[in-house]
C-alpha cells in the first residue's frame, strides 16, 4: 500500500509538472491495474496531442504526434536544442543565409567539437563534403544567430580580405572561402 501511495504521488507531480509546461494538452486516461495487493501496480500515462487537420509543409514548425515535446519541423535533424536541416541546393553563402531566415532560422553555429562533429555527420550523410555554416568575418569573426564565436576548429584560414565565409568540411576542420560560391548549406533554429 506505501508503494502504491508512493507512485501515486509521484505520478501526481510528474502529470502536474507536464501540465503547467504544455498549454492546451489533456491527460489521456491512466489505467491501473493491480494484479495483486502486495505488488506495485502498472501505470500508463499518454499525453494526448492535436490532430493534424492538415499535413505539414516543408520547413513549417507544426508539431506532430511524435515527440510533442522535442518536435522539429519535417526534414529537420534535432540536435541538443535544436533543430537542423541541410539544404542540399548549391546558394552563394548570402543566399543561403536568406533561405535559412525565411525559414525562420540561420545558418548553423558551431560551438563545440560536438556540435561540429554532428555537422560533418550531417553533410557526410548526403554524400557532400562541404556547406555553408553561420560563420563569417565582420571586424572578427562571428556567427549568424549572434552567438559568441568561442570554439575554433581552422583546418585552413585563409586571408579574411577575400574569403570571409566560414564552411564545413567533412574530412578536417572548417574552413573560410569566397562567399560567391555555390555549395550546399546548414539552418539551425533554436525555437523547437
Amino acid at each position: 500500500m506505501k508503494a502504491f501511495l508512493l507512485l501515486t504521488v509521484l505520478l501526481s507531480g510528474v502529470l502536474a509538472i507536464t501540465a503547467a509546461a504544455v498549454e492546451a494538452v489533456e491527460p489521456a486516461q491512466a489505467p491501473l491495474e493491480l494484479q495483486e495487493e502486495n505488488q506495485v501496480a502498472e501505470i500508463e500515462v499518454g499525453v494526448a496531442a492535436p490532430e493534424e487537420e492538415e499535413p505539414e509543409q516543408f520547413g513549417e514548425k507544426t508539431v506532430s504526434n511524435k515527440g510533442r515535446f522535442y518536435a522539429c519541423p519535417t526534414g529537420w535533424v534535432r540536435y541538443k536544442s535544436s533543430c537542423y536541416l541541410y539544404v542540399s541546393a548549391g546558394r552563394s553563402w548570402s543566399s543561403a543565409a536568406a533561405y535559412c531566415n525565411s525559414l525562420g532560422a540561420t545558418l548553423a553555429s558551431v560551438h563545440d567539437v560536438f556540435d561540429y562533429s554532428f555537422l560533418q555527420d550531417l553533410t557526410s550523410r548526403t554524400g557532400s563534403t562541404v556547406a555553408w555554416m553561420g560563420g563569417f568575418y565582420f571586424q572578427g569573426w562571428r556567427w549568424m544567430d549572434q552567438s559568441t564565436f568561442n570554439y575554433n576548429f581552422w583546418s585552413t584560414q585563409h586571408t579574411v580580405s577575400r574569403y570571409q565565409c566560414v564552411h564545413v568540411n567533412t574530412r578536417a576542420g572548417w574552413s573560410n572561402n569566397n562567399c560567391a560560391i555555390a555549395w550546399p548549406s546548414i539552418c539551425m533554429t533554436r525555437s523547437c
